[in-house]
């Protein structure tokens, strides 16, 4: 659902001096935001139209834009270290495969910000004039969608293992304070755009993003798992490197017979399931290409194409998945 927003002159969300100053008083919030006010040439200079709005209305803009990269680029960093993660537990660099690396909820998070992100990375990264990512946020329910699970995540509970309690406090210190700010403010644009008429489109995009951040949530606990999978085993003697695929097995010397055959590696269960899921894929595909080809005549250059084996380097996209 695509939406062209009219250039705006003030940002269309209202958010009250209370929450303003709450959001102020926080050390790793002001932080962020000088860091941004640094780096002009990507996240300050505003467009040719936008230039024309007042001092305040800039400051408006900043503020706001801040809000948005401190809530969505937490979630772009985890799906880039969600798709690290995959890629080193399934060997693989194709995009299109990483997502077996998950299931259920997690699965359908990582293909919803895989899509997203890859079209949206701009917009996702803050990046340009400030007003005008402000007023994209309203462009799609997808925007929408994303700044709303972004809040919610904000203020959902992650439990973070620590050593101490001078640890635990330092890492809540750096901690990125909780936005829900961006809800009622998120809400009372939307209902009163011109675009999004209607009263049940505020509830519909909710439960939509509810979802969304239910799933980014088991996105987070199987990327726990899969660092437990593909980080390296303990060493078991000093000076001595292990891996994964060649483990430390006593040898003899040359001449002399093999006494123990070594360890006998064991498939995991996460490994057992992506590879019972990617052959029910290639079965799935096989099938319904040959179902095609029983019909009709397909050109035999395109059948490796159709079954996934060609050079086609097509993506994913929120339009066609």
């Amino acid at each position: 659902m695509d939406h062209g927003h009219a250039m705006q002159m003030e940002s269309p969300f209202e958010i009250s001096n209370e929450d303003i100053e709450a959001l102020s008083s926080s050390h790793s919030f002001s932080v962020l935001r000088r860091i941004l006010a640094e780096d002009a040439e990507r996240y300050t200079r505003f467009c040719t139209t936008h230039t024309q709005c007042s001092p305040c209305a800039k400051t408006t803009w900043l503020l706001h834009r801040d809000m948005l990269h401190a809530l969505v680029m937490p979630v772009v960093t985890l799906f880039s270290r969600a798709s690290t993660l995959a890629s080193a537990a399934l060997c693989t660099q194709r995009t299109s495969d990483l997502e077996l690396a998950f299931a259920g909820e997690a699965r359908s998070a990582f293909i919803g910000l895989q899509c997203f992100i890859s079209e949206e990375t701009d917009w996702c990264r803050t990046r340009g004039c400030p007003a005008c990512v402000v007023t994209a946020t309203l462009s799609t329910d997808s925007h929408i969608r994303l700044t709303i699970a972004a809040s919610l995540l904000s203020t959902a509970s992650v439990a973070t293992p620590t050593r101490d309690e001078a640890a635990d406090a330092q890492v809540q210190e750096s901690m990125l304070p909780p936005l829900p700010h961006i809800l009622p403010a998120l809400q009372h644009a939307v209902m009163n755009d011109p675009f999004w008429e209607g009263a049940d489109i505020w509830s519909y995009i909710l439960s939509r993003a509810t979802q969304l951040s239910a799933g980014i949530q088991a996105l987070i606990t199987e990327c726990v798992n899969l660092e437990s999978l593909v980080s390296s085993p303990a060493t078991l003697r000093p000076g001595s490197k292990r891996g994964l695929t060649h483990p430390r097995v006593p040898f003899v010397a040359s001449g002399q017979a093999v006494e123990d055959k070594g360890v006998k590696l064991r498939k995991s269960k996460l490994a057992k399931r992506q590879l019972r899921l990617k052959d029910e894929e290639v079965e799935l595909m096989r099938r319904v290409a040959m179902q095609c080809w029983a019909k009709a005549r397909v050109p035999k250059q395109i059948r490796g194409e159709l079954l996934g084996l060609g050079e086609s380097k097509r993506t994913r996209s929120l339009t066609c998945p």
